[in-house]
């Protein structure tokens, strides 16, 4: 349907045909990560083993990734900062862990997912892109990652979110937008639709 193909072409991490990005007035045209992450827009990809984290990188250090340029001294790794930037999302996120130093493929799959996002909350984000976020953890890891969405929701922070199980876009989402061949052919709202006529919109051929 296209859906991760937009999140990473709106990131930049793909190349587009055309179209442009506009956050908070500011257009983007032809955009590239770095740009975005300026933008204050941050990426979790739908793969965390292969596109979100190195695993065999400390904690630390996949926390403090995407903020590399905040938690340095020019071209001077600041210590001091990296390690504040990394306990405050294992604080905040309740990820569990022996120690940041540990290897990131030393935990749990839903801890290193909040890796993933705790490495872009980093960035102090206006808005995150989530690719399938919720994809090869268990419930509870699942409502973790949810209720990080609605906090930082509270905070300002807006979401796009990419889910195939339609239950959790029900549960999540002020709004759905349901894609077919790269296109966007359906708005939804959540409190007016069931689970079964979502399944139905989504599956419907080509009108």
């Amino acid at each position: 349907s296209g859906r991760t193909e937009l999140l990473r072409g709106i990131f930049g991490a793909d190349p587009v045909d055309g179209g442009e990005v506009v956050v908070e007035g500011a257009t983007f045209r032809g955009t590239d990560p770095t740009q975005m992450v300026q933008a204050g827009v941050g990426l979790t990809p739908e793969n965390r083993k292969t596109q979100g984290l190195i695993l065999i990188h400390s904690i630390q250090d996949n926390l403090c990734y995407a903020s590399m340029n905040i938690t340095a001294n020019g071209m001077v790794e600041n210590k001091r900062k990296r390690s504040e930037f990394a306990e405050r999302q294992v604080r905040e996120l309740e990820i569990q862990c022996s120690s940041l130093k540990a290897p990131c493929d030393s935990l749990s799959g839903g801890n290193q997912q909040k890796v993933v996002v705790g490495n872009w909350l980093n960035i102090s984000p206006r808005v995150m892109l989530y690719d399938e976020p919720s994809r090869g953890i268990d419930v509870n890891a699942k409502q973790q990652i949810f209720e990080i969405m609605w906090a930082q929701a509270r905070k300002g922070v807006s979401s796009i979110f990419v889910s195939t199980e339609l239950e959790e876009l029900l549960e999540v989402c002020h709004r759905i937008l349901i894609m077919r061949h790269g296109r966007i052919v359906d708005e939804v709202n959540p409190d007016a639709v069931s689970t079964n006529e979502l399944y139905e919109m989504c599956m419907r051929g080509e009108d």
